[in-house]
């Protein structure tokens, strides 16, 4: 169940193939324990812009941060992700800092997302995904489903060579959207706020 929920808070809004998908799960049986957390007032089955999805009531999301609490409680690895969050708060400002100037440009030229970047701001964005790998590696060493984030930003990188609108498009797995995961990933793990 805590990874079903967790899937829940990490994607927000997503259809049960998505939840499932997120963490590995079978989805027949993630869509059992779906309809079970919605039985329990933990999630709720709604619709929006004509997808049909689950997203965490209030409820569920308390139960998601008990959960995350006793899981981070039984591995001992408190200190390991507190020393990683202080690690990953500076590359969050540069990350968001770089986002920002994108998204702003973008804006203001009138251009498409795939009308280039400059080297200094990829290289923001591949410093960041290579600072990660690190921080990855002492994570999964105490919760493994922390695995997988360095590989998607290094992929979200690798095609915003061509196409720029992969590193803060809302469509695909862009890099801010990985990163965007991984923070609330990290700050419900520790249970902080944003």
């Amino acid at each position: 169940m805590m990874l079903t929920l967790h899937a829940m808070r990490l994607l927000g809004f997503a259809d049960t193939e998505s939840v499932a998908e997120r963490f590995g799960q079978d989805p027949h049986h993630a869509e059992r324990l779906l309809i079970d957390a919605g039985a329990k007032g933990w999630a709720l089955r709604s619709s929006f812009g004509g997808t049909r999805g689950w997203s965490l009531t209030v409820a569920g999301r308390t139960e998601n941060e008990r959960l995350l609490a006793a899981e981070l409680d039984s591995t001992g690895g408190y200190a390991v992700v507190t020393a990683v969050h202080a690690k990953f708060a500076p590359l969050n400002a540069d990350v968001v800092a770089a986002c920002s100037k994108l998204q702003l440009h973008w804006l203001a030229d009138g251009d498409q997302p795939n009308g280039g970047i400059d080297e200094q701001t990829h290289q923001t964005f591949a410093q960041a995904a290579a600072s990660l790998s690190d921080l990855e590696v002492r994570l999964t060493a105490v919760l493994s489903r922390f695995g997988g984030y360095a590989k998607r930003l290094e992929q979200a990188v690798a095609n915003a060579a061509t196409e720029p609108a992969w590193l803060t498009a809302t469509d695909r797995d862009s890099f801010h959207r990985v990163w965007f995961e991984l923070h609330e990933d990290l700050i419900a793990t520790l249970g902080i706020p944003r």
